[in-house]
């Protein structure tokens, strides 16, 4: 008797846990009936607000939007990835991209990262899986893509050669944000509020949030660069705008780009012509793969049967 009062006690503790954790934890998304939960958004909300210190002056609205439309990104990169291959942890990559995220927040060893981390309720561990997942899908890119990508090596020595022949040259510090818009959106609105979330909380963490480029992680940072090595139309619309502002969308192979001029110096040419060679290589085969990039993400997106609820 006793026996079967305490079953019965057990089976009742349990629905009501059941029902507990049933109203609690609700569907928001589905991504080829792959699911995603309030607690995975809740996560992702935590993560980016982490990770992105101006993220928290945003309104609560934009803040779950950035989200959702977050989490989805990184389902269809994932689903995309595991058709091809198992997501494995690179421990060096990982711990060179999770060191050059907490020192772009101004922390400076990754004990105090860790705490930073707990303070939204997110650990390190959450942290690898997603960089696993956006290095995983750069390796898988690089795969796909390496052997379309086409470096004109003799017009880059050409255009280096007449670099090293002038005596000044403007060199200008750019970041971006390359975005592209899929069969259910606008552009005009698109852009409206990639514009609105730069003036809220600045380029540098809007990049964080739209570009697709793999320079998102650092702000969209770009580095220093020779104006003259840019496509004459690119090169046109920095030289239309001043330091601190920011370009219209240009349009380029499978998107657009924003660029911001960051800063710029009429510098005295000591060019290291081999150096200098191997940048510009290594330049040119990132922005193509960046194209390829954003062009296959593009058309996994559109395969991708997405539902909110």
């Amino acid at each position: 008797m006793i026996k079967k009062i305490f079953l019965g006690i057990l089976v009742f503790l349990s629905m009501i846990n059941f029902k507990s954790v049933n109203s609690e934890i609700f569907i928001k998304a589905k991504v080829n009936n792959q699911i995603i939960t309030n607690f995975d958004v809740k996560n992702e909300k935590n993560y980016l607000l982490a990770l992105n210190p101006n993220f928290r002056n945003l309104s609560d609205e934009n803040i779950n939007r950035y989200a959702i439309d977050s989490v989805i990104n990184e389902k269809i990169k994932k689903i995309e990835i595991e058709k091809r291959f198992e997501i494995l942890k690179n421990k060096n990559v990982i711990e060179k991209v999770i060191q050059d995220l907490y020192s772009g927040i101004g922390i400076s060893n990754i004990e105090d990262f860790k705490e930073h981390l707990i303070k939204y309720d997110i650990n390190l561990s959450t942290v690898e899986k997603k960089i696993a997942i956006e290095v995983a899908w750069n390796d898988y890119i690089v795969q796909k893509f390496n052997n379309a990508v086409l470096v004109d090596e003799s017009k880059i020595r050409d255009k280096i050669k007449r670099l090293s022949e002038k005596n000044y040259i403007d060199n200008i510090l750019l970041s971006e944000i390359i975005f592209t818009i899929n069969e259910n959106e606008n552009f005009d609105k698109k852009f409206e509020k990639i514009k609105k979330s730069i003036l809220n909380i600045g380029f540098e963490e809007t990049a964080k949030i739209y570009s697709l480029s793999e320079s998102k992680k650092n702000g969209g940072k770009i580095g220093w660069v020779y104006k003259s090595q840019l496509s004459n139309k690119i090169s046109e619309q920095v030289g239309n705008i001043k330091v601190g502002e920011f370009t219209e969308p240009i349009t380029v192979p499978g998107g657009f780009i924003i660029l911001k001029l960051v800063d710029k110096k009429n510098q005295l040419l000591e060019i290291n012509e081999e150096e200098e060679f191997k940048k510009a290589v290594n330049f040119e085969t990132n922005r193509q793969l960046t194209m390829y990039s954003t062009l296959h993400y593009k058309r996994v997106y559109n395969r991708a049967v997405i539902n909110e609820f």
